[in-house]
């Protein structure tokens, strides 16, 4: 536990109470007190999203006591006092229990128990049986191919089982998809206690949703922390895999940033090159034809000054609008082209910092960030159930499903209230499509933005780009003097732009070309022998986190 930040004084402590979970307070609390009173205070639903969402709270009535039963360990405690040992797990799905209002299903338990992360390292890999000797775990030489979250994350792993592995990342440094984009203001848009690695605990953070340099900070911290680096080997492009069956092992042609290549065979190959990894470009007629600055975002050329600038910005997905704002604060004007509405919704905390009150709790209340993070985890994994259809909700004349369709009306009162000053902008702005089919975006001041004089939003399907600008299908063309292109990812494209060759010759291509891409548990592929992936086909589940 960490030391305490200075002094501590009644209005410290009543204040950090005061900004608190109260919730995740009280079991805290709990969990170093076992008081009868704590377990038996109410709880009730806090509507989130339109009630599309909730999360637990203490009931009105038992605030006081809660806050005073806290003041009072708070005042009498210090960090490094001795606390309870972790509850075990029947112990956790107690205190579970008592978090909500409804009893936590055995198909629920074990993921929770991971996002609590009471353990030291949660979801760690073990040995099933009596570990293999030296010689032959030396002998099996791994290749993790991608030096972001997911090949840290292995990395980590394969240094606590004490495995022969080299990571091989394209880039200069590890951080993957955050060292690749730079753009500015590119951050999070799921909050960092829930997109955070579970075996660090308590991370300051300094902000709800980090910004890119301070997930990268903090990649560079768990890599140092578990002395990993020397595992990783930058500025090398896998260029192709091919299976050798005689020796049972797997080929590989890497390509230097030099341009020169080598070939190295190993046993097994873990991809963690991830989705977002290679931009896609949009198929515009004269794409090529722009005399002026031009690149995807997330090619971010630094070297080109957009102050004062004419700046086009092809595309509304959560990078365009999250990156638009910032433009638009020193461009000379910003025209946006939006091809297709985005759901957009605001966030409690987005870009906000986190108050120093609350960080003196984590530093000083036992347990505090683990339920903290608990209830994070419950809120937004409540997203899933906007997801699914409920047939008797449309048979009663709903759209979707009644979680779907409130969510649906506040974000339509939220498109709504931010334009009633620009009713032209509505139905441009009001998606055609029902929410959760695409990701959601998180609103970063884009609707505000669009409200200042010199922003226009363009909805007419471009013709081409011209030598100087953008011509639209109306005939209007519009002069630039830099186009950004936030296009989107080939995410279709897996595990490109290595090339795969498993047994007998097969290829990706030939395995998925009857029914699309797949594969078991989005790990395995047949006829791909030792090969596993993170983010492979049918993998990625509805939740934001690690």
């Amino acid at each position: 536990m960490a030391a305490a930040c200075g002094p501590v004084d009644e209005e410290l402590i009543r204040t950090a109470i005061d900004k608190s979970n109260l919730n995740a307070l009280r079991l805290a609390l709990f969990q170093v007190t076992e008081d009868p009173e704590l377990a038996n205070m109410s709880t009730s639903r806090y509507s989130i999203r339109g009630g599309a969402m909730f999360a637990h709270v203490v009931a009105d009535g038992d605030i006081p006591a809660l806050k005073e039963k806290a003041f009072a360990y708070l005042s009498k405690h210090k960090p490094d006092d001795d606390v309870s040992p972790p509850p075990s797990k029947d112990e956790t799905r107690k205190l579970m229990d008592m978090f909500g209002d409804t009893p936590v299903s055995n198909e629920e338990f074990d993921f929770n128990y991971e996002e609590l992360a009471v353990d030291e390292f949660p979801r760690e890999a073990q040995w099933t049986e009596k570990r293999p000797s030296a010689e032959k775990i030396n002998a099996f030489k791994i290749v993790c191919i991608g030096g972001g979250i997911s090949g840290v994350a292995a990395a980590v792993q394969f240094k606590r089982l004490g495995l022969n592995f080299t990571v091989l990342e394209r880039q200069s440094d590890i951080g993957g998809t955050w060292l690749l984009n730079s753009y500015p203001d590119a951050r999070v848009d799921v909050g960092s206690y829930l997109y955070q690695f579970k075996f660090v605990k308590n991370y300051p953070w300094s902000e709800y949703f980090a910004a890119a340099g301070e997930t990268l900070r903090y990649l560079h911290e768990v890599v140092k922390r578990y002395r990993v680096e020397g595992h990783f080997h930058f500025n090398r492009e896998v260029l192709s895999a091919t299976w050798q069956e005689d020796s049972s092992e797997w080929e590989l042609t890497i390509e230097h940033a030099d341009g020169h290549t080598e070939v190295m065979r190993c046993n097994a190959i873990v991809n963690g090159s991830g989705l977002y990894s290679t931009p896609r470009l949009p198929k515009i007629k004269g794409v090529d034809n722009f005399k002026r600055p031009m690149f995807h975002s997330a090619r971010w050329d630094h070297s080109v000054d957009y102050r004062n600038k004419r700046v086009a910005l092809l595309g509304t997905g959560s990078t365009g609008t999250q990156l638009a704002p910032a433009v638009a604060a020193e461009a000379k004007s910003l025209t946006v082209f939006q091809r297709t509405a985005n759901w957009i919704t605001g966030i409690e905390g987005y870009g906000k910092p986190i108050d120093t009150h609350v960080r003196w709790l984590f530093d000083n209340m036992p347990y505090y960030w683990n339920w903290f993070c608990y209830s994070n985890h419950l809120t937004f994994t409540q997203v899933q159930y906007s997801q699914s259809y409920d047939r008797e909700w449309q048979a009663k004349g709903g759209q979707i499903s009644e979680s779907n369709d409130k969510m649906r009306g506040l974000l339509i009162d939220f498109i709504k209230s931010k334009m009633q000053d620009r009713p032209d902008l509505v139905e441009k702005l009001m998606p055609h499509y029902s929410p959760m089919v695409r990701r959601l975006i998180v609103d970063n001041g884009f609707y505000d933005m669009l409200l200042r004089d010199h922003v226009e939003l363009v909805t007419d399907g471009i013709e081409s780009i011209t030598e100087t600008g953008i011509k639209t299908v109306d005939g209007q063309e519009r002069e630039f003097d830099l186009i950004v292109l936030s296009t989107g990812w080939s995410v279709q494209e897996w595990f490109a732009p290595c090339k795969y060759v498993g047994r007998n010759g097969a290829t990706l291509g030939v395995l998925w070309k009857k029914d699309g891409a797949r594969s078991y548990l989005g790990l395995t592929l047949p006829g791909f022998p030792n090969f596993f992936s993170f983010y492979g086909p049918n993998h990625q589940p509805r939740s934001g986190g690690f």
